[in-house]
């Protein structure tokens, strides 16, 4: 059974690589990008009234821009970094407790759901270095 694990972990890898391999410009027909108005309009609009009710905030890029945007994008390629990370965590055991309820009269607050139940450490882990992570991802706006 492991040869043949091999050999389909082989031919699996021999295909993805080949999913990024340059393709030939020969065979490549480029058609001119669409880019519909009214799209930009409503996104100049919206760009206009955000400034106009929050310019403090404008000044700094936020609300909706190209940065928005920007930021948008790393968050989401950060969540399915975090995914990977938390999964592997969890597969070696590197989580300590993971299934230990926090005590909620040390954690207080912090560890509820909802009414009385509280969360797990692996949880609140969790929870916490995604905290961190949105501070720092904050932070790195100002």
């Amino acid at each position: 059974m492991a040869p043949f694990r091999t050999l389909l972990a082989l031919v699996l890898g021999a295909s993805a690589v080949s999913a990024f391999a340059p393709i030939s410009t020969l065979s490549v027909r480029t058609a001119a990008p669409v880019v519909s108005e009214t799209s930009l309009e409503v996104f100049d609009k919206a760009m206009a009234d955000w400034e106009a009710e929050y310019p403090q905030f404008a000044k700094w890029g936020w609300g909706p821009s190209v940065q928005a945007e920007k930021w948008n994008g790393r968050h989401a390629m950060f969540g399915w970094v975090f995914i990977c990370a938390t999964a592997y965590a969890k597969g070696h055991g590197l989580i300590p407790d993971a299934d230990t309820v926090l005590n909620l009269k040390e954690w207080g607050t912090l560890a509820t759901i909802s009414g009385k139940n509280t969360i797990t450490n692996e949880r609140a882990i969790i929870l916490m270095a995604n905290v961190h992570c949105f501070c720092v991802g904050l932070l790195a706006t100002i």
